[in-house]
């Protein structure tokens, strides 16, 4: 209305101008709106750390490109809400540290979303429920939990299963590793006698190395995306809607069966719903009990 109020003013070489600028603007509107739609750290591109060997969450492959089941499953998320996805390998606690300090915008590993982790950061519905795993070499005889008293038991730093060392093992020497790689060196050598470890993670090493699962429990937690606290509740929210309709279409089962053998833990199903009618009469059903 008011443009027309004003059409005598305008000659036709400013009229043209100023159509072709609205337009413009109009033209980068859709055409940058997924990158301009959340705030990253860097426009349009989501800033990930990962790791280099948390089988089968985040590995990194023969060409040194970051894959594994929470790559694939940020990946494919990446690309249906328009954006790209930009990795930086770390450790799980360099993952953390980087979200709080502002560096990432989502850590892109199998990490536990625990209460005092949520202190100082934010996460996704969890994406996977699993296993607490005790490790021994494949001559270890162990079976129950109080048989590692005064041994040397190893874990990753900062991870769940240091907390569960502590609350659960207090009778081992518990001895921190920054990652997986040097925890099972140390474990193949003897310098631990056990190594604790996510059930896939542990399932990923027995299928290739000469150890063995001495203890198997339910783990308190599931793994989900741990994102910046101060970051954009809009893209957290997002990425959780893109899981689900991973769910609905079969693209989260496909995955799932790429990377896991066992059953969909029935916790999962209670945080992503959606689940029950996908696993429902499959081998992917939670065991009863």
């Amino acid at each position: 209305m008011h443009l027309a109020s004003r059409r005598p003013l305008l000659t036709g070489t400013v009229a043209a101008a100023l159509l072709l600028s609205l337009s413009a603007c109009g033209g980068g509107e859709a055409k940058d709106s997924a990158a301009d739609k959340y705030k990253l750290v860097e426009n349009g591109v989501i800033t990930a750390a990962t790791q280099s060997e948390q089988p089968p969450f985040a590995i990194t492959d023969a060409a040194g490109k970051p894959t594994g089941f929470a790559v694939e499953l940020m990946n494919e998320s990446a690309k249906r809400l328009g954006l790209k996805v930009q990795y930086k390998t770390t450790t799980l606690q360099g993952i953390l540290a980087g979200l709080s300090a502002g560096q990432y915008d989502i850590g892109v590993a199998g990490v536990g979303a625990t209460a005092e982790r949520k202190k100082s950061v934010a996460f996704t519905t969890p994406f996977y429920w699993g296993f607490t795993d005790v490790l021994t070499l494949k001559n270890g005889r162990q079976t129950t939990l109080p048989e590692f008293d005064g041994k040397r038991v190893g874990v990753v730093s900062g991870s769940v299963q240091e907390t569960f060392v502590n609350h659960e093992m207090g009778g081992a020497k518990l001895v921190k590793f920054k990652d997986q790689t040097a925890l099972i060196t140390q474990l193949l050598s003897g310098g631990v006698e056990a190594a604790v470890l996510g059930g896939a993670s542990a399932d990923a090493y027995v299928a290739k190395e000469p150890v063995r699962i001495a203890v198997k429990l339910e783990s308190l937690q599931g793994s989900a995306f741990p994102m910046r606290k101060d970051g954009d509740p809009e893209l957290l929210a997002d990425i959780d809607d893109q899981i689900d309709a991973m769910i609905d279409d079969g693209t989260y089962i496909k995955l799932y069966r790429k990377y896991f053998r066992d059953p969909i833990a029935a916790d999962l199903i209670v945080e992503r719903p959606k689940l029950a009618k996908q696993v429902m009469n499959t081998d992917l059903a939670p065991s009863r009990r």
